[in-house]
């Protein structure tokens, strides 16, 4: 039997709560709660005048204070973890500051309706109620709760018809040769008026050093050698743009660089949490030919990507592939020497 010498002590530091001092306002402190999930001017004018019609709203009711106006504008609802206003009510609520909070709508609030029903349950639990104007939902009334739920599940499943839709137009996009995708290094967008696609056009200072990387490729030069040069350019014309081994690695597999786009080559898998992965078959994907003036000729593109491809195939274990995008060469014979890049 183990004696009192034997046992093993701890010690743990217990700090005390802290009682919270009672306001000695009595009145109603108020939040409001603004949201628009674009940054188009339409929107911005709407997010304003949200924020002045509740200022006058609180302001003029003596029971209340306004505690302050919480907006978040360009970000979606389907979840908060962006929402840094949301995220700061809900941190000045479990602090006491506010007893009650007014927003336009459930969609406004959020869309995302598991995360909108425990948002609801834990104001509740610290005694705080909110007030959804348009559905005319106070939710400190006990009747509320069934309604919300189902007006909550309704805002989800909108926001869930609006990714389709999305989805379905940029697919229609890349059917017919317009496909929806952000311009990559090298290239500038350029607006030609309303209704037309955008076109891109080569931006002379990138250009220049994506055509150096292959020249050095074609050349035989090894990849710590191409990214020291190419990083050298970047300084010399004043940006901050690093040229790391899976960047530089990226560019040798960018089809973009000779002129064609491959389009969906990621996807979102949920849409409410909006994580992006890679598509393996799960999407389709359209390969769009001379879509843009290129910036390396493709002969020489497919003659660089066969390369690393074929050393890489080599290899199975994937530790040994990134130790030879290390070092890896691009060793040529005379005949064949770079012709036509730069």
């Amino acid at each position: 039997m183990m004696n009192d010498l034997e046992r093993s002590v701890e010690t743990f530091y217990y700090e005390p709560q802290i009682k919270k001092k009672p306001r000695t306002d009595k009145r109603k402190h108020i939040a409001a709660y603004c949201r628009v999930s674009t940054l188009d001017e339409e929107q911005e004018i709407s997010f304003n005048t949200q924020c002045r019609y509740y200022k006058r709203l609180i302001d003029a009711d003596k029971t209340k204070v306004l505690v302050g106006i919480y907006g978040d504008q360009g970000i979606s609802g389907l979840g908060t973890s962006k929402r840094k206003e949301f995220l700061r009510m809900m941190d000045d609520c479990r602090n006491g500051k506010i007893d009650v909070i007014i927003t336009k709508s459930i969609s406004r609030f959020s869309r995302n309706m598991s995360e909108c029903v425990r948002t609801i349950n834990e104001l509740k639990g610290l005694g705080i109620y909110i007030v959804f104007e348009k559905e005319g939902i106070d939710t400190s009334n006990p009747n509320s709760e069934l309604f919300l739920n189902i007006l909550a599940s309704l805002a989800q499943e909108e926001s869930n018809n609006q990714s389709r839709n999305i989805r379905w137009a940029m697919n229609n996009r890349n059917a017919n040769g317009h496909p929806v995708r952000r311009t990559c290094y090298g290239y500038r967008t350029v607006y030609e008026g309303k209704g037309k696609p955008r076109k891109w056009v080569v931006f002379g200072p990138e250009a220049k050093i994506v055509r150096k990387g292959f020249e050095m490729a074609l050349q035989g030069r090894i990849y710590p050698e191409i990214r020291a040069a190419m990083n050298a350019m970047e300084r010399a014309r004043g940006s901050d743009k690093i040229w790391g081994q899976m960047r530089l690695h990226d560019m040798f597999f960018n089809e973009a660089y000779k002129g064609d786009i491959l389009t969906n080559k990621g996807y979102v898998s949920d849409y409410i949490e909006k994580k992006m992965k890679r598509n393996r078959g799960e999407r389709d994907q359209f390969y769009i030919e001379n879509h843009h003036t290129p910036i390396i000729m493709p002969c020489d593109y497919d003659r660089v990507h066969e390369i690393i491809k074929s050393k890489l195939l080599k290899i199975r274990n994937a530790r040994n592939r990134k130790k030879l995008l290390r070092t890896l060469d691009f060793k040529v014979t005379g005949n064949e020497a770079l012709t036509h890049v730069g």
